[in-house]
């Protein structure tokens, strides 16, 4: 199954969260997920059925930006949020 892997800042907690998940898209992990833990997660990264311009969501280490693009039963999906600051 795969895991999705989130850090603190999109998981709400104060650590990276980990969690198994099904699905076969990035689609259907994300609704599956929105499902079972609730649809915070989800909405923080999808927007009108397409993944938000400073999230970087990586599947086995290689980033897209399709939300249909195929994953397999043991990926490993890591979403990041855009970082920026300083002066």
């Amino acid at each position: 199954m795969p895991t999705l892997k989130v850090p603190a800042a999109l998981a709400g907690g104060s650590g990276t969260s980990k969690v198994e998940v099904e699905g076969d898209t990035l689609q259907e992990l994300f609704d599956n997920h929105a499902t079972e833990h609730g649809p915070e997660l989800r909405d923080s990264v999808v927007k009108d059925g397409d993944i938000k311009e400073f999230i970087n969501v990586y599947i086995d280490g290689t980033p897209t930006e399709e939300i249909d693009s195929a994953i397999n039963g043991d990926a490993q999906i890591r979403v990041i949020p855009a970082a920026s600051g300083g002066r």
